[in-house]
C-alpha cells in the first residue's frame, strides 16, 4: 500500500512539471514569494524551476509575513539572495522601496545595472516612503521596457548616460521629478499606448503633453497610438506659452484612437486654450470612458470643455466627475448662465450610459447640469451620486427635484 501511494504521487509530481513551463510559471506568479520559493525543495525536478522564474514581484508582506519581525536590512538579503541564486532572463521585476531604508537605495542601483543585462521588460518601482529614490544611469540600459512603472522618484540622467525607452507601450509616473539634465529623447515611444502621468514636477523639461508652462504638441506627434490616458497636474498652471499650448482639437487630433482618458481641472483650463464650441470639428470616436478630477461646476472653461466633450464623442458610454470639494457654489455664474442655455438647445447626448458624481455638493450649477444630462441623453441607464456632500437632512427635499426633473431615457435611475 505504501509502495502504491508513493507510485501515485511520483505520478503526480511528473503530471505537474511535465505542464508546459508558461503554465509553471503562471502557477508561481500566483504564489506569495516565500512559497513561490519553496517549490526548489520539492524534488531534484522542482530545484531550478523558481531559479529560472521570469517574474519577480518582490513585495515584503508576502516575503515575511509579519513584517514587525524583519528590517529593511533582511528585505535588501533577501533580494540579493534571489538575484545571486537565479538562472536565466528576468521580463518583470516589480519591488516596494517604501520598506527599503534610504541608506540601502546603493543596493536598489545594483539591482537595476543587474536587470539591464537580462532583458528586462515591465519595471516597477513602488516608493510611498518620503524619501525619493534618484533613479541611476542603468535604467536607460533596459532597451527592451516596454511597461516603466515608478512612484516617488527622481529621474537625473547624469553625463555620458545614453540610451532611450523607444520600445515603451506603458508608461506610468507617479510624483516623479525630472531634472534639467533629463532629455526629451528618453521618451520618444512611438509605440506607446498608456500615458499615465499623475503630479509630476520639472516636466517641462522634457516638453512631454503635460507641462506646467506650456501645453506642447512635440510629445503628441510621437505618441498618436495612445489609447489610455491619466493626466494630473500637481499645481494650477498659472501661464502659457501661446507658441506652444495646445486645445482640445488638437489634442484629440493627435490622440484619434484614445478609449479612456483621465483629466483634472488644472488640464481642463489648458485645454480651453481658445473659445470652446459646442463640439469639436474632429469626433472623438474611441473614447469610452472619460474621468474628470477636481472639477468645479461655476468654472466655465471646466464646464464648456465638458459639454464640448459630451457632444464630440458619439461612443461615450461612461461619465464620472470628482467635484473639487473647495469650489465656491455661487448661484451665479457665467458656467450656470451657459448650462441654462444649452439646456434650451435640447441636442441629444445618443451613448452616454452612467454619470457618477463624487463629493456632490447640490448646487444650482451641479443642480443644473444633471438635469441637462437627463434631458439630453436617451441612452442613460444611471446617475450614482458618491460620497455626498449635501446635508442628509437635505437629500429628500435634492431627491424630489432631481426625480421631477424631466427625462428622454426610460431606464435613467437615480441613485445616492
Amino acid at each position: 500500500m505504501e509502495f502504491s501511494r508513493n507510485s501515485k504521487r511520483r505520478a503526480m509530481e511528473d503530471n505537474i512539471f511535465n505542464l508546459p513551463g508558461d503554465v509553471l510559471n503562471c502557477i508561481l506568479d500566483h504564489l506569495p514569494v516565500r512559497d513561490a520559493a519553496r517549490t526548489s525543495i520539492l524534488s531534484r525536478k522542482w530545484r531550478y524551476i523558481w531559479a529560472n522564474h521570469p517574474n519577480l514581484v518582490l513585495e515584503p508582506k508576502s516575503m515575511f509575513g509579519d513584517l514587525a519581525n524583519s528590517t529593511s536590512d533582511d528585505f535588501i538579503d533577501t533580494v540579493n539572495g534571489i538575484l545571486l541564486q537565479h538562472i536565466g532572463p528576468i521580463l518583470t521585476f516589480e519591488v516596494k522601496l517604501s520598506y527599503v531604508d534610504m541608506t540601502h537605495y546603493p543596493y536598489v542601483d545594483r539591482w537595476i545595472l543587474y536587470l539591464s543585462r537580462n532583458g528586462l521588460r515591465k519595471l516597477t518601482l513602488d516608493n510611498s516612503s518620503h524619501g525619493l529614490y534618484a533613479l541611476p544611469s542603468y535604467v536607460f540600459l533596459c532597451q527592451e521596457l516596454t511597461h516603466l512603472r515608478l512612484s516617488n522618484c527622481i529621474f537625473k540622467r547624469p553625463c555620458g548616460a545614453t540610451g532611450s525607452f523607444h520600445s515603451l507601450k506603458k508608461l506610468s509616473l507617479n510624483q516623479v521629478a525630472f531634472s534639467p539634465e533629463v532629455s526629451a529623447s528618453i521618451f520618444t515611444a512611438s509605440k506607446l499606448q498608456h500615458l499615465s502621468l499623475t503630479k509630476c514636477t520639472g516636466i517641462g523639461h522634457l516638453n512631454l503633453m503635460a507641462v506646467y508652462n506650456h501645453f506642447s504638441s512635440w510629445y503628441l506627434r510621437r505618441i498618436m497610438g495612445i489609447t489610455r490616458a491619466h493626466l494630473l497636474l500637481a499645481m494650477r498652471v498659472e501661464s502659457f506659452d501661446p507658441n506652444e499650448r495646445i486645445n482640445l482639437t488638437s489634442l484629440f487630433e493627435h490622440w484619434s484612437q484614445i478609449s479612456k482618458i483621465t483629466l483634472d481641472g488644472h488640464h481642463l483650463k489648458c485645454l480651453a486654450a481658445d473659445s470652446v464650441t459646442s463640439a469639436l470639428p474632429v469626433k472623438v470616436n474611441n473614447l469610452r470612458d472619460l474621468l474628470l478630477f477636481g472639477i468645479n461646476f461655476t468654472d466655465l472653461d471646466h464646464i464648456s470643455c465638458i459639454l464640448c466633450l459630451l457632444h464630440s464623442s458619439p461612443r461615450l458610454n461612461n461619465l464620472e466627475i470628482r467635484v473639487k470639494v473647495s469650489a465656491v457654489t455661487a448661484d451665479k455664474s457665467p458656467a450656470l448662465q451657459y448650462l441654462q442655455e444649452h439646456i434650451c438647445i435640447n441636442e441629444h447626448i445618443n451613448s452616454l450610459q452612467t454619470l457618477r458624481i463624487k463629493y456632490f455638493q447640490g448646487s444650482s450649477a451641479q443642480m443644473l447640469f444633471v438635469k441637462l444630462i437627463l434631458a439630453c441623453c436617451p441612452s442613460l441607464e444611471r446617475i450614482t451620486f458618491v460620497d455626498s456632500k449635501v446635508n442628509p437632512w437635505n437629500i429628500p427635499d435634492i431627491l424630489k427635484k432631481l426625480l421631477l426633473f424631466p427625462r428622454v431615457s426610460t431606464k435613467a435611475h437615480i441613485v445616492f
